[in-house]
């Protein structure tokens, strides 16, 4: 093992096929087979949702782990319904996890992608899918091969409070790549589990903290990849026009590794996500159109390289089915 850090996020689900990725820099296992080190870049995007927002309750957002780069979906509403099915489908011009281009050659390459997703929420507690798959690059069948492409998450998640303006989240996502080839990602079927615990505080402006244990399930594929994650976060939602409003978010992520092979440089350890975006209500539907940019850092290896930035763009089409 290498150094020791710590970072954040969380996701759980049960056994059928889907998943989160990224590629890698790393010697052990070839560079798709570790979903959050790697490049072009490893399972699952980066950037959690701006914390405390009120409409929650109302109206949930999509099901996706806790930072894929997108901002709140959520819908307001003045009789809400005590449990709501969400369904929701994003395109976007990249695929980013933790400030890491999952879906691209390099680190500022633009290739799209659509990420459905299902959610179930009652109450406080929501049962979801999430889904991501490239739709175009050269790279696509070596990274679905590698166990990064076409990734299925299951999520289950609850959210309370402690106090007036103060929240908690309990988070289990189950991450799983059903077609990878095994020669390839030294698996047949990549698999991680990532449980998260999270605090968020609403102020002037909504802060949050996530910290979660990204755990690969196969001893020699992905167990190396393993990772704490620290993420803490800043959100403001802002109205603009009647149910129009604007959502910013900053999060920033730390991963300490746990499971380096001998040798082997701690890539990516820091993150930072900024993200934008205007929900458009149409009654129980809406339209979301975002920005985003992140930043991770590299090791010091010359073999690396320096990309490190990127900017995206996507657009969230859902509707919401009061139950």
């Amino acid at each position: 093992m290498r150094t020791i850090r710590i970072h954040l996020a969380a996701v759980f689900g049960l056994a059928l096929t889907p998943a989160l990725a990224s590629a890698q820099d790393t010697a052990a296992a070839p560079a798709a087979a570790e979903p959050a080190v790697t490049e072009p870049a490893a399972p699952a995007p980066a950037a959690t949702e701006p914390a405390g927002n009120e409409a929650a309750a109302a109206a949930p957002a999509a099901a996706v782990p806790e930072d894929t780069g997108t901002v709140s979906t959520e819908v307001a509403s003045d009789e809400a319904p005590s449990a709501i099915i969400n369904v929701d489908v994003e395109g976007a011009s990249a695929y980013v996890w933790r400030g890491m281009n999952l879906f691209g050659e390099a680190q500022d390459t633009q290739n799209f992608s659509v990420f459905p997703s299902l959610t179930a929420t009652f109450g406080g507690l929501s049962i979801g899918y999430w889904g991501a798959f490239q739709m175009t690059g050269d790279n696509k069948t070596a990274l679905v091969d590698g166990g990064v492409g076409a990734e299925q998450d299951f999520i289950l998640k609850y959210s309370g409070s402690f106090a007036e303006g103060l929240g908690y989240t309990a988070m289990l996502t189950y991450w799983i790549y059903p077609f990878a080839e095994e020669e390839v990602a030294l698996t047949a079927t990549p698999m991680y589990i990532e449980p998260l615990v999270g605090v968020t505080y609403a102020t002037a402006v909504d802060l949050g903290l996530n910290v979660s244990y990204y755990r690969g399930l196969q001893e020699d594929a992905t167990v190396p990849y393993s990772f704490v994650y620290i993420n803490p976060s800043i959100g403001k939602s802002i109205p603009l026009s009647g149910a129009i409003s604007l959502a910013l978010g900053l999060s920033g992520g730390y991963k300490a590794f746990t499971d380096l092979p001998d040798g082997a440089d701690a890539d990516k350890e820091f993150d930072l996500t900024l993200n934008a975006g205007v929900t458009l209500p149409f009654s129980d539907m809406y339209i979301t159109p975002q920005l985003h940019a992140a930043f991770v850092t590299r090791s010091d290896n010359p073999t690396t390289g320096d990309e490190q930035f990127i900017a995206w763009a996507g657009v969230h089409i859902g509707y919401n089915i009061g139950l």
